[in-house]
């Protein structure tokens, strides 16, 4: 069959990410014998007309489309890219596309939902190189979809489902060889940085998060030997930073150091990052791992300073194993960045003082924190049923629309008066909607065009001391509160 697979994500702030799912896809297609063109729209500037083009081009048996995000998780300034994306799908009706057949994280998080809304006519959640091949051996053999695991099928508005994917040894799946799929020095040009996976699955339970639902709740991990080999990829195509993009890079944390040590003996031309280090396995082995392997930046997600709010969101760590991660951290030779959620269940002014306290008092004046304000409820998980306990969401109600949890015991204004308070430089704290401008791309390249040294976060502290000086601490007018 000829499989035209689609990356619908076209949103390249905070900055531009490469869609190596998509291209693990479409590797796996092809390795079951079908003929996979490729259509990137991350730099489209129209993407339904590039995609008509591309559908009456090809005329493909099937249209696969790959759904990164549901929405930007602000609260503050919400963005919904549903919509977006249902119009890349009327483009493919109406340039005679009979098949559409949706995946990714978004599709994962609500698969029926995101069936009917975006129109599709198939749906998988879930690892999608091993069920999207088979759904395209029963399309082809005019069998049923109905018992492909992970698959969910619309027929005359009513949605069928299987059982759920079973998650499956890494080793079974292809090599997504992304210079197979996508323009990489544009890519390069973009400032991006070359994502890295070492392991799927995620071990915790965090109360708002959907990432072992996505991954699965058991770890399988990579081989080290295809995860060095990426690494080398990437310098070899010119990228200056190869990304660890593992839901948490450092648990198990045995794994994480061994994945450093085939690495560290490579010498390559390319700085590591990630930003998914997990507090609780940040040993002193570790840094030196991460050291010796060559890592330029990390993000670490304490969530809170707050013993209350830990245990709130169902973290899995204490303060006592925060505090010691801050301390290990110290000795990492790499640009840090604390990622900060505020207004969880429980979330008051003492808490947030908490948490101004632990920024003040154990983060390093050179470090960044991320601050972000309301959590995005999503179906399934603990603070969905507590949202709907409290009355913020109808139990009807499908969460494809962005909605947020956010304490009524505190303002988001009151909250990050008190972060901005703490004895922390306030210069180095970034927000969700700082992030999400329309200028970042092009600040992007010129910087990569500069040599600007990668993550170009870095320049954060600079950006917002040039703010305050201009605008008085506001940026064109708008208040930053989050």
């Amino acid at each position: 069959m000829k499989v035209l697979i689609i990356n619908t994500n076209c949103e390249r702030s905070p900055y531009t990410l490469m869609p190596l799912g998509a291209c693990s896809v479409a590797s796996a297609a092809r390795a079951a014998g079908h003929e996979v063109p490729f259509l990137d729209l991350t730099f489209a500037r129209s993407p339904e007309k590039t995609t008509a083009r591309a559908v009456t081009e090809y005329k493909p048996d099937v249209v696969g489309l790959s759904v990164r995000n549901i929405d930007s998780c602000d609260y503050v300034q919400p963005r919904f890219y549903l919509p977006g994306v249902r119009k890349i799908i009327q483009a493919c009706r109406g340039a005679g596309a009979d098949v559409i057949v949706l995946g990714g994280p978004a599709v994962t998080i609500a698969p029926a939902e995101s069936l009917r809304f975006l129109d599709g006519d198939y749906a998988v959640a879930g690892d999608g190189e091993r069920a999207f091949p088979l759904l395209l051996e029963s399309l082809q053999s005019g069998a049923g979809a109905d018992n492909i695991p992970g698959v969910l099928s619309r027929r005359n508005g009513a949605i069928t489902a299987a059982p759920p994917v079973s998650p499956h040894d890494l080793a079974s799946i292809p090599d997504p060889t992304p210079e197979d799929w996508l323009d990489l020095p544009r890519f390069v040009r973009s400032g991006a940085a070359m994502p890295v996976w070492t392991k799927r699955g995620c071990l915790f339970d965090c109360s708002y998060c959907l990432y072992p639902a996505i991954d699965g709740g058991r770890v399988r991990l990579r081989d080290l030997l295809s995860v060095a080999s990426d690494v080398e990829r990437a310098g070899r195509l010119g990228f200056r930073i190869a990304e660890f993009v593992d839901s948490v890079f450092n648990v198990p944390e045995k794994h994480a150091i061994t994945c450093c040590e085939e690495i560290a003996g490579l010498s390559l031309p390319v700085q590591l990052q990630t930003l998914e280090l997990n507090p609780l396995g940040c040993s002193r082995d570790l840094i030196r791992a991460m050291n010796a392997a060559g890592f330029s930046a990390v993000g670490c997600t304490a969530e809170s300073g707050s013993e209350r709010m830990l245990a709130s969101l169902n973290k899995g760590f204490t303060m006592t194993e925060l505090i010691r991660a801050a301390g290990e951290l110290r000795k990492l030779n790499a640009l840090k960045l604390w990622i900060f959620m505020l207004g969880g269940p429980g979330e008051t002014e003492s808490t947030v003082a908490e948490t101004a306290r632990f920024m003040g008092e154990f983060l390093m004046p050179s470090d960044l924190a991320y601050v972000a304000c309301g959590i995005r409820i999503l179906p399934g998980t603990e603070l969905h049923r507590r949202a709907i306990a409290e009355g913020v969401v109808s139990p009807s109600d499908t969460l494809l629309e962005p909605a947020f949890y956010f304490s009524p015991h505190i303002s988001v204004e009151r909250a990050m008066s008190i972060i901005a308070g703490s004895a922390f430089p306030s210069s180095n704290i970034i927000s969700l909607s700082d992030g999400n401008s329309k200028f970042l791309p092009i600040a992007q390249r010129a910087a990569h065009l500069l040599r600007v040294p990668a993550p170009y976060w870095r320049l954060a502290p600079f950006w917002n001391r040039v703010r305050s000086l201009c605008f008085g601490g506001r940026a064109s007018g708008r208040r930053r509160i989050c």
